[in-house]
């Protein structure tokens, strides 16, 4: 019976993972007999849709099969909170016969506000959660298993309870438990979060900077989910779909799903199948990627974008300026402030590029709209 397998959600496993085998190789490695613990910090950086979130998944499913516990976080505020009154109270329950004792409660169980009573209220949040952890890793230890927390996105995180659950990871590695750690996050903001005094454990993290998929493996990864899914797929159809791609590891699923979706007849999935595909997939791309990237944007890194969006390929910070009317200089400073937010990089010697295929085509095809809604207006 035929389906789609592609999964055109961010964070979802793609159904064929194409262009990280050596990545996930090392991730499963590091979780089949522990030679060296400092090899349990992992940190994975990338821009948008590069498939992060899913590598840190992929670090959760080694970790899953070699027996540990995985504890998934966001870096959202209060991170040190969840994990000191939610998913550590939790897997002490299910994992250590001691931990209702040191509670100290006659009528509190475990849990984030169980009876009333919890381990935050006896002690900072810090301390409890060195001791949490440290009873959880002993009571897996026997078992040669560990613990694992993962944090997507970790650029946003407080800074202060990146601190204290960086101190509580470097005791660990004295103590030589069985603790890992392993974060996501965007590349530039990355960097910066890497030179901050709070974050001192993370440069010696295990750092995996990912980029582009080669198109082979695109190829692959269109092919084998499509005849996987029940297809065939003309070979110009997957050329045309590959080129597309453009090395983005989140439009494989989206023209993928989408020429999926238009495919109505008898026989191989077509060129116009994949070019209704890829237009499809290109209107998703806008709403769940261009747009949310944009949206935080000052009017000026607007027009540096814009300027940008007259060219083709890469442009030339010169003629960015030019055409914005400003000096370099000025304009140096939104590019600077546009490659840290991960909206564009540095493509060599004065060029810069778009990080996100199709960027260039969605300014240009909405600042259009927006002149029309102006001249609207005015004529109203």
């Amino acid at each position: 019976m035929s389906r789609n397998l592609f999964r055109p959600s961010f964070g979802t496993y793609p159904h064929l993972m194409v262009g990280r085998d050596q990545l996930i190789d090392e991730f499963e490695d590091t979780f089949d007999g522990i030679l060296d613990p400092a090899g349990l910090t992992i940190l994975v950086s990338g821009q948008r849709g590069m498939g992060k979130t899913v590598l840190l998944d992929s670090i959760r499913r080694a970790a899953d099969t070699a027996g540990w516990l995985v504890i998934t976080e966001s870096s959202s505020n209060g991170l040190l909170a969840r994990l000191t009154r939610d998913h550590l109270p939790r897997l002490l329950q299910l994992h250590s016969d001691t931990s209702p004792t040191r509670l100290g409660s006659a009528n509190g169980t475990i849990g984030p506000l169980a009876g009333g009573a919890s381990w935050t209220e006896r002690y900072p949040a810090e301390s409890t959660l060195r001791s949490q952890i440290t009873e959880l890793t002993d009571a897996l230890q026997p078992s040669g298993r560990g613990l694992v927390i993962t944090v997507d996105e970790v650029q946003s995180a407080d800074i202060e309870d990146l601190r204290k659950l960086g101190e509580i990871i470097q005791y660990g590695r004295r103590e030589e438990r069985l603790l890992g750690f392993a974060a996501a996050g965007l590349s530039t903001p990355i960097e910066e979060l890497l030179d901050h005094p709070g974050a001192t454990f993370l440069r010696r993290a295990e750092h995996h900077p990912i980029g582009r998929v080669g198109r082979t493996d695109v190829r692959a990864a269109l092919a084998g989910t499509v005849a996987d899914s029940g297809y065939e797929i003309d070979v110009h159809a997957l050329d045309v779909a590959a080129d597309a791609v453009d090395g983005y590891p989140f439009m494989i699923q989206l023209v993928g799903y989408h020429s999926l979706k238009a495919h109505k007849t008898p026989g191989p999935v077509t060129i116009a199948d994949v070019t209704a595909g890829i237009a499809a997939a290109r209107r998703r791309l806008g709403r769940h990627v261009h747009t949310p990237a944009l949206r935080p944007l000052s009017n000026v890194d607007r027009t540096y974008l814009l300027a940008m969006a007259q060219d083709d390929g890469p442009s030339r910070t010169g003629k960015i300026a030019e055409r914005m009317d400003v000096t370099p200089q000025y304009a140096g400073e939104y590019r600077r402030r546009l490659i840290r937010d991960g909206i564009i990089e540095a493509a060599g010697h004065g060029l810069v590029r778009f990080t996100i295929p199709y960027t260039a085509e969605h300014l240009r095809q909405h600042a259009a709209h927006d002149a029309l809604d102006g001249l609207a207006d005015e004529n109203g």
